[in-house]
């Protein structure tokens, strides 16, 4: 994909496990579905993880068998568990995972045909470890495209940043159907590169399908 492209809508396919018989003393792992940065080695495999809550963990194995870049990072949502290595400490085994839509935020003027704001729902949203994450439910039959609109970026005397950002969406119809979710990640650290930047804001708006509130701003303040 080139590079200022938009990523596609991904949807995450929730991993099903089942035991094949009535043992009681069959043991179900405890698995997580939460965001992640994944990180690569030179061979572009998943090697090691980082959770929300700055946790690095060793991928011990990887069910999706995903590859990346060699030597970069990618954010996913993913259902995983922890698990002890054989030198005694712990990893973490990936059921499954999928990337997140997770685009660099750019000006209004970089999107080749304009800004398209098809409604969405935020279904929940919070900060995490340099991201803003959510999880949009959307319900158009069709092919969707999002992305974030940096539609202000602004920095007073006493090095704040305040940053307004708005929900790209286009669908490729209008027609309606069951509810979709998409797993949602917006890189925030890069605002935060600046020395001269001691703290952000962020303003994220979306538009709706409430009918009493077309447009939702949501706000953050970001400390890290």
């Amino acid at each position: 994909m080139k590079k200022g492209c938009l990523y596609g809508l991904m949807l995450l396919l929730a991993t099903l496990f089942a035991s094949c018989g009535d043992d009681d003393d069959y043991y179900y792992p405890s698995v997580k579905l939460e965001f992640l940065t994944a990180y690569s080695g030179a061979d572009g495999t998943l090697q090691s993880v980082q959770t929300d809550d700055g946790a690095r963990y060793t991928v011990l194995a990887d069910d999706s068998g995903t590859r990346i870049n060699a030597d970069s990072l990618v954010r996913v949502i993913s259902n995983y568990g922890l698990e002890t290595a054989a030198d005694g400490g712990e990893g973490v085994r990936l059921y499954a995972l999928s990337k997140a839509i997770a685009p660099l935020p750019k000006p209004a003027d970089s999107f080749k045909g304009g800004v398209k704001t098809k409604p969405a729902d935020v279904t929940s949203i919070w900060l995490g470890c340099g991201y803003l994450n959510m999880v949009l439910s959307v319900k158009q039959q069709a092919v969707h495209t999002l992305g974030f609109v940096e539609d202000e970026v602004t920095v007073d005397d006493e090095g704040c940043a305040t940053v307004r950002l708005t929900l790209y969406h286009d669908a490729t119809s209008d027609v309606e159907d069951y509810s979709k979710r998409a797993y949602v990640s917006v890189p925030l650290r890069q605002y935060l590169a600046d020395e001269d930047v001691h703290s952000l804001r962020v303003y994220f708006s979306v538009h709706t399908t409430d009918s009493d509130e077309d447009v939702k701003t949501y706000e953050f303040d970001v400390t890290e």
